[in-house]
């Protein structure tokens, strides 16, 4: 049955995104893997993003606050509201595709790694695609090759909450262009990690997004 199936807990961190924020959550709900839930942190919208995300049923958990916090620290008060196995993340702009949920639960349970990530399709801002960027890495030790190239998409990431827990690992509140960045290149620097070459996600690149406004504190923080 599909209620045996480990539990996976989509995290959405919305601040004012309401203009995507539909067909986001539409692409969860289009999942052919059905054991899942979404924990919706509102970071203090001031939009129509309460309203949309409340509109659809008890499988979303909206949780809001009252003052807007960073990025890394958002998605750590997120995470302490998870109760699945896994974790994956669907920033308000981003899509998944599918099958995304079904082939990195399968490939997690059978190899038995704390992350998985795959491809990714860059759309721009009305979801007409500009390129298919395929990842390149095998699973395995990949450390030195994403510090060569970094090709995680956030979109794609699937993590095990527990081994978060057991290590310690958080997002960083001190960065705010690539606490995920570093999360997860702390996680390749600790273990063998699972990689799927099929594209799994859509990544959008628009003007208004987080990392388009943070793009100049790059260099420093990747540093």
């Amino acid at each position: 049955m599909e209620s045996k199936k480990p539990l996976v807990s989509i995290i959405m961190n919305c601040y004012n995104s309401d203009q995507f924020l539909k067909e986001a959550i539409e692409s969860a709900y289009s999942q052919t893997y059905l054991n899942w839930e979404i924990v919706f942190w509102d970071n203090a919208s001031s939009d129509n993003s309460a309203n949309i995300a409340k509109s659809y049923d008890d499988r979303i958990k909206y949780y809001s606050t009252s003052e807007t916090s960073s990025l890394g620290d958002a998605r750590n008060l997120a995470m302490k509201k998870v109760s699945g196995k896994y974790v994956t993340f669907l920033d308000c702009d981003d899509l998944f595709l599918p099958e995304k949920l079904q082939k990195q639960v399968d490939l997690m349970e059978a190899l038995k790694l704390p992350l998985c990530y795959g491809s990714s399709i860059i759309i721009n801002e009305s979801g007409v695609e500009i390129k298919r960027p395929k990842v390149k890495n095998k699973s395995g030790y990949i450390f030195d090759r994403l510090l060569n190239k970094y090709e995680i998409s956030m979109n794609t990431v699937m993590i095990e909450y527990n081994y978060l827990v057991e290590q310690n690992l958080s997002f960083s509140n001190n960065l705010y262009y690539c606490p995920d960045y570093d999360l997860f290149m702390e996680v390749c620097s600790r273990s063998e990690v699972c990689v799927i070459h099929d594209f799994i996600g859509k990544y959008r690149s628009h003007k208004n997004s987080l990392s388009s406004k943070t793009l100049d504190l790059a260099p420093y923080e990747v540093k």
